[in-house]
This record gives C-alpha cells, sequence and structure tokens, in this order.
C-alpha cells in the first residue's frame, strides 16, 4: 500500500493552511503579504500535528517529479528533448529572448518549492518533541531534512545563490538576502548526514524516505559538487556511497529493461531497481501539491505523446494515451542508441502503433486500402527509409522516416506532431481520455549508482569504472550481444557518460542537472539542439527570479535580477 499521500486532516487547519498559501499569495515567500499563520496554530506542536507535519513535507515532491514543468526544466532545454507540436514553454525549452522572470512556470515552481522549504522548516522547528516517542522524533527529523535537501538543490541549482531558508517564515517578508551556492550544500550535506544517521537502512516499500534513500541522494550531492569544485575527496564520498547502495542488496537490475516500466512494476516499492520514488495514486485527492488538494497525478502518461490519434486507422484510446506532445525526442538522443545490441531503445521509445478502429476492414481507410483492424498503422523509423521498406508499406500504412520528421542531419525538425515517441510512462491501466496517471514518479534507480561511481572512480580507478559501467551495459544488451555493449578504457571519458546517462534516463528529470553540473550545457545545446543552439548563453545555467518576487521585496538594489536576464 502507497503511504505518503499527504493526508490532510480534515478536522485541523495546519496543513489547510499551508496549503492555503499559495492561494493567497502571488509570489512565495518573499511576497509582504504573506502571512502563515503557522506559529499560532497549537495542532502543530501536537502528536498528530507533527506526524501530519512531515507527511506535508512529502507533498512538494509532486511539485518537480511526474509534472509537466518539472519536465520541461529538466528535459527541454537539453541536447535530448525538444518542443513537440503542443508545447506550453518555448521560452524554457528554447531560451527565447522573452526567457525572463515573467515565465509562468518557472514562477511557480519557484512558489511551491519554497512553500515545501517552508514546511520542511517548520517541522523541524518543531522538533524534538516531548509528545513524541524519541523513535518518532528521529525517525520524522531524519525524513523532513532529507527532504529539506531535496528542496534546497532544486533551488540552488535552477536559481543559484537565492535565499536559503533553515527556520520556518510565519510573518511578514520584505527583503531577500542571497546565500552563496557553498552555502546551500553545506545545509544539505549536513541534512543527508542526519537523514542517513536517523533513518533504517533498507529499501523503501511505503514511499517513506530510508537511509537507502538517503545515501543515494548523498551520492547525487556529491558527485554534483565535486563536478563543480572538482573536490576530489566529493568523488571519494560519491563513489563510497554509491557503492554502498549497490552492494546492500536491496536492489537488482532486470533482466529485461522493459520490466523497469512494465505497469505491474509501477509502485516504486515493488520494483526492484527503484530507490526513491514519489507516490502517486488513482485516487487523486491524494496527488495534491501545494497549489491545490489535487494535482492530477503523474503527467508523463501525456506529455510525450504523439499525436497519432488522427492518422488513418487510428482513434484516442487508453493504450495509446491523449497525445499531448509536449516534448519529442532530439535526433541526437535517437542516435546514441544502437537497437540491434542495446534493448533499451525498444524499452524507451514506441515506433509502431497498430490500426485501432474497430470494423475497420480493408478499403475502410482510403489512403492505404490494404489496411485492416489490428494491422499496423503507423511506423517511425530513426532512419532513412529504404525502397524496400517504402515499397513493404505502399497502401498498408504511413511510413515516416528520419527525413519525414528531422529536416537534416543536424537534426532540425520538419514534423513535431508525428515522432518517434519516449513511451517509458505508458500506463493502459488509466482511465480513458485521461490527462495522469497512478504511476510512481521513479527518482533515483540501481542504474544511477553505477554510473555515479564509474563517474566518480574515472581518473583515478579507470579498470574498475570500465567494470562498472560494463556490469550496467550487459545487463541492458539484447541476449546475445552482452560483448558488444562492453566498452573499455580508451572509451571512457566524461562524453561517453553523459551519452550512457541520456541512454538509461532520458525522461526521468536528470539531464539538465548532469548537462549543468558538468560544464556541458551550452556546448551540448549548440551542437545538438536545433531550436536553441542560437539562443543559449552561458548565462542560462540558471534560471531568472520571478518578477513578483523581484516586486515584492523593498531593498531591491540589493537583491537582484540573477545575471543576463533584462527583466
Amino acid at each position: 500500500m502507497k503511504y505518503l499521500k499527504f493526508k490532510i486532516m480534515k478536522a485541523k487547519n495546519i496543513i489547510l493552511l499551508m496549503v492555503t498559501f499559495s492561494l493567497m499569495s502571488c509570489s512565495g515567500f518573499l511576497d509582504e503579504k504573506y502571512k502563515s499563520g503557522l506559529s499560532t496554530d497549537t495542532y502543530a506542536s501536537t502528536a498528530d500535528g507533527i506526524k501530519s507535519l512531515v507527511n506535508a513535507c512529502y507533498s512538494g515532491s509532486r511539485v518537480w517529479f511526474g509534472q509537466e514543468a518539472g519536465f520541461e526544466l529538466s528535459e527541454t532545454g537539453t541536447d535530448i528533448f525538444l518542443r513537440g507540436g503542443d508545447n506550453k514553454a518555448n521560452q524554457i525549452s528554447d531560451y527565447t529572448i522573452d526567457l525572463n522572470g515573467s515565465q509562468s512556470d518557472i514562477g511557480t515552481v519557484w512558489t511551491k518549492l519554497y512553500t515545501a522549504l517552508n514546511t520542511c522548516n517548520t517541522t523541524i522547528s518543531e522538533l524534538p518533541s516531548a509528545n513524541l516517542s524519541d523513535a518518532d522524533n528521529t525517525s520524522y527529523e531524519g525524513q523532513a531534512k532529507f527532504l529539506r535537501s531535496l528542496y534546497l538543490w532544486l533551488i540552488v541549482e535552477n536559481w543559484g545563490n537565492v535565499v536559503l531558508y533553515t527556520t520556518p517564515v510565519s510573518g511578514v517578508v520584505t527583503e531577500a538576502h542571497r546565500s552563496s551556492v557553498d552555502d546551500f550544500y553545506k545545509v544539505i550535506m549536513s541534512d543527508l548526514d542526519t537523514a542517513i544517521k536517523d533513518l533504517p537502512s533498507g529499501k523503501s516499500t511505503d514511499g517513506t524516505i530510508t537511509q537507502d534513500v538517503a545515501m543515494a541522494f548523498k551520492a547525487r550531492m556529491c558527485l554534483t559538487r565535486a563536478s563543480e569544485t572538482n573536490d576530489a575527496s566529493l568523488y571519494v564520498k560519491a563513489d563510497s556511497l554509491a557503492e554502498a547502495v549497490i552492494n546492500s542488496g536491496h536492489y537488482k537490475l532486470y533482466d529485461k529493461y522493459n520490466s523497469v516500466w512494465d505497469v505491474s512494476n509501477d509502485d516504486g516499492g515493488n520494483n526492484s531497481e527503484v530507490i526513491y520514488y514519489v507516490n502517486y495514486t488513482s485516487t487523486d485527492v491524494y496527488n495534491g501539491d501545494f497549489s491545490v488538494e489535487s494535482n492530477v497525478g503523474n503527467a508523463g502518461i501525456v506529455d510525450f505523446v504523439m499525436k497519432y490519434d488522427k492518422q488513418a486507422g487510428m482513434t484516442r484510446d487508453v493504450l495509446n494515451a491523449r497525445p499531448f506532445q509536449r516534448f519529442m525526442p532530439s535526433l541526437h538522443l535517437l542516435n546514441l542508441f544502437d537497437p540491434t545490441i542495446d534493448q533499451r531503445y525498444a524499452g524507451t521509445f514506441k515506433d509502431t502503433w497498430i490500426a485501432n478502429i474497430s470494423g475497420l476492414k480493408a478499403g475502410g481507410a482510403k489512403s492505404y486500402p490494404l489496411m485492416a483492424y489490428g494491422d499496423t498503422a503507423i511506423y517511425i523509423i530513426k532512419t532513412t527509409a529504404t525502397a524496400a521498406q517504402k515499397q513493404l508499406a505502399k497502401n498498408r500504412y504511413l511510413l515516416m522516416d528520419k527525413n519525414s520528421v528531422y529536416l537534416n542531419d543536424g537534426g532540425a525538425v520538419l514534423n513535431r506532431s508525428q515522432y518517434i515517441e519516449m513511451h517509458k510512462f505508458a500506463d493502459p491501466t488509466a482511465a480513458y481520455n485521461s490527462s495522469w496517471s497512478s504511476r510512481d514518479a521513479f527518482v533515483i534507480r540501481l542504474p544511477e549508482m553505477y554510473l555515479i561511481a564509474a563517474e566518480a572512480l574515472m581518473k583515478t580507478d579507470p579498470n574498475k569504472a570500465v567494470n562498472l559501467i560494463n556490469t550496467l551495459r550487459m545487463k541492458r544488451a539484447i541476449t546475445g550481444e552482452e560483448n558488444q555493449m562492453k566498452i573499455d578504457a580508451s572509451q571512457l571519458n566524461i562524453d561517453f557518460v553523459l551519452e550512457e546517462r541520456a541512454r538509461e534516463f532520458c525522461g526521468e528529470q536528470l539531464r539538465w542537472f548532469d548537462l549543468k553540473r558538468t560544464g556541458k550545457l551550452v556546448d551540448y545545446v549548440k551542437k545538438y539542439n536545433p531550436d536553441a543552439a542560437g539562443n543559449i548563453q552561458d548565462y542560462h545555467n540558471i534560471r531568472p527570479i520571478p518578477l513578483n518576487e523581484l516586486d515584492a521585496i523593498t531593498n531591491k538594489s540589493e537583491f537582484q535580477q540573477n545575471p543576463g536576464y533584462t527583466k
């Protein structure tokens, strides 16, 4: 059973007040009109109140993971995903001239993350409590501090040296003061140390943070800071933590990559590769974040889906999902895969659609007179179609190839509505025409530990790094092609690691962070993202601060917009 679903206790008002905050405030913590009321509500200090606060701390993770804005800010504007035909945030995906503090999704995410941070700070301020057992005090502190570290990471990596809060905000705020990135990471690392010390080891089976989760996330944080600072000791820590999780015996790589994404394994607690995940449920009242009681669940089911339902032989159905066409793979991403040896290509992408109009008989689809119900209706390939492939498709189905979707080998887009679809998050059990799924959002999986350890060891022990990568790659090999998937030390460099991370984690909300921390964001976008190549600048390594935040503060000369942004 999934546990932490932001279970609001309707008879009490503390959590309702916290949720109401983002409805009252247009701009988050810097809005001088914000008054939370937290400090005057005695319920917060009771055992039930503190438990509710801890549950509320988890709600903030649904602000980002599995949400459209989170995908925008982590997958687009990179080398691997471009804007689809109905993308709602081209400023983010293409770094257009109007990317500034008025971009609405950036403002919304800022507000919600700072609300989540305040919830964690409020919870931590109530601990230890005489109203709780020693065990609960320890557990609640570990969980709240882990989640605070998560929200601080998202804030500092997106916006840089902005406002660092470690105590609750409970009154009027009229000034903002910057803290260094180093200061953010000091809190992040300290909080993770507490979580590692306080929480039980083992796999999380109900969504609750465990020691394993904290260790895995700290491995990611150590690698992030090592990449950014070249601190050798952090590489050592990243490797040590990642290998500890690998060797814990709590997780196992699937033999089939498809099994990772099979809907029968969509509960992170039952998925053998998943270390940390964000709960979603079919009862949407429990999918709430800080803006509304319900936030419609995991949007990954629709955001990557291409527009199939207007093609001959096709109608919208549950199996193929609603075609939101927000994000499409770049040609570069598709070309990173060798489908003849790597099972991840077929496990990640959908290239074939089956005619689903009930009763369709040959001659019923005028453009394709040989097509009948259950036959291939659409087939898209990432190479140039051969004469034989074109002949086979004639009168049978729509055949699209690289030249039908991308204008040239540079990857410029010709068709943003029909394309090979990133299909990891499909959910054939969802309701018809649903815009969301109950799939859990997988945040950290076991393969990341292999790749963190390998990257951390790349300079000091390349042979061990290669062995770690090969262990993963052989598991991902098509049966009989294991040797073809192996690499040797001569192939090991940061570009190969980033390619491998793209093959393994595309769509899993890591790419923007990976390119940023390795200093590759601008270079890779210029090389592989034709939509954004002419726009991206070095200053795009951080986001613009929302304008309504800047408008609300009184110390405007001290706290200004992030460099490079016009407003």
